[in-house]
């Protein structure tokens, strides 16, 4: 059956079979035949949408959904659904329930390059046009997509899946599950240069490695730049979006959201659990505490303690940050009273001189 996102229903799911696997209960027509899924805009009567929250319930009113996964409470109209105290969250485990990632068979390319020293695991799949360099190994059932690059002693763990243009540079570690998306750069060098004391610059060299752990995710055109001397790391769990730059020896706790357009100069250290948000910076050699948030755009030029939520440039904790913003607003109408005071004591003139003392 195919879907209108592109995705192919291998075979028809009934709402009471996704219920079971979700663990939660079905109200109304369990029988009911998911053709696809799609937002509550979108969806068709054959089709699988969810809410959030009552502030939803207009828009769901006015959909063609044929079934839905809502709150408890929330009225639904004829249609079954299935009842659920966190929607958004078995809504992404319906998806993978209803449209799994589709497998790829064991294979290597004709076209792949491989070195007669890399072990390559008879359940892994290397495809079109990759390189797989000297000493490199690739685990059990990792995929490499056509045209990843993966230079000499690189090891892939297992169920790990690279996806087309990777480069994975010399030493890198790839532990399980790990998913990078097209175009990611791991162990490129830091950027670091000294004087050479005749007036040009002299490259620091970069021998570290770069070393991601299990179930981490990074996201398209991100680089992750190898240590100078020791590891760059990425702990177990992160996701990481597009287009982050991470510095050479930043080390990036378990659990770490790191948004599209960050950048970490090197040597930053991120504690378990923070969140940083869109476009933020953080100069080098700064720790950021676990659980902390730092928000869309903040420059961070100093240590952020464990479970602070900052904001702006320079950083500011979030409330010190709001009171600034809100004074800031009242900024032209408190310059218009203080001009009033000053021409009332005669310190400024008609045409908005001020008089000398």
């Amino acid at each position: 059956m195919k879907l209108r996102s592109g995705a192919v229903l291998t075979r028809p799911r009934r709402l009471k079979e996704l219920a079971a696997h979700l663990g939660r209960e079905v109200e109304g027509d369990g029988d009911f035949e998911i053709e696809g899924v799609a937002s509550l805009e979108d969806a068709g009567t054959g089709e699988l949408s969810f809410v959030r929250s009552e502030r939803y319930a207009g828009q769901l009113a006015s959909s063609r959904a044929g079934a839905v996964i809502a709150p408890p409470g929330v009225a639904v109209g004829e249609r079954p659904a299935i009842r659920s105290d966190d929607p958004g969250l078995d809504f992404s485990r319906a998806v993978r329930f209803i449209l799994p990632e589709a497998s790829v068979p064991p294979e290597i390319y004709p076209t792949a390059v491989i070195a007669e020293d890399a072990r390559v695991d008879p359940l892994a799949s290397i495809g079109a046009h990759c390189a797989v360099g000297a000493g490199a190994s690739i685990g059990p059932r990792s995929v490499l997509f056509p045209g990843v690059c993966v230079y000499d002693r690189v090891v892939v763990g297992a169920d790990c899946r690279i996806h087309s243009r990777c480069v994975l540079g010399e030493s890198t570690v790839v532990c399980d599950r790990v998913v990078l998306h097209p175009g990611v750069v791991l162990g490129g060098d830091g950027f670091g240069y000294l004087g050479d004391g005749a007036g040009g610059l002299a490259k620091v060299p970069q021998v570290g490695r770069v070393v991601v752990e299990d179930d981490v995710e990074i996201g398209a055109g991100t680089t992750v730049d190898r240590g100078t001397l020791g590891d760059t790391r990425i702990g177990r769990g992160t996701k990481i979006d597009n287009l982050v730059q991470i510095g050479h020896n930043c080390s990036i706790g378990e659990q770490v959201i790191i948004v599209a357009q960050v950048g970490l100069a090197g040597s930053t250290t991120v504690e378990r659990g923070a969140v940083i948000m869109g476009q933020a910076g953080a100069a080098g050699h700064l720790t950021i505490g676990e659980g902390a948030v730092v928000g869309p755009q903040s420059g961070l030029h100093k240590d952020v303690r464990a479970g602070a939520r900052v904001l702006g440039s320079p950083q500011r904790e979030e409330r010190g940050f709001h009171k600034a913003m809100a004074a800031l607003a009242r900024l032209p109408e408190l310059l218009q009273r203080v001009r009033a005071i000053e021409r009332r004591l005669g310190m400024r003139t008609g045409s908005g001189d001020q008089k000398q003392p």
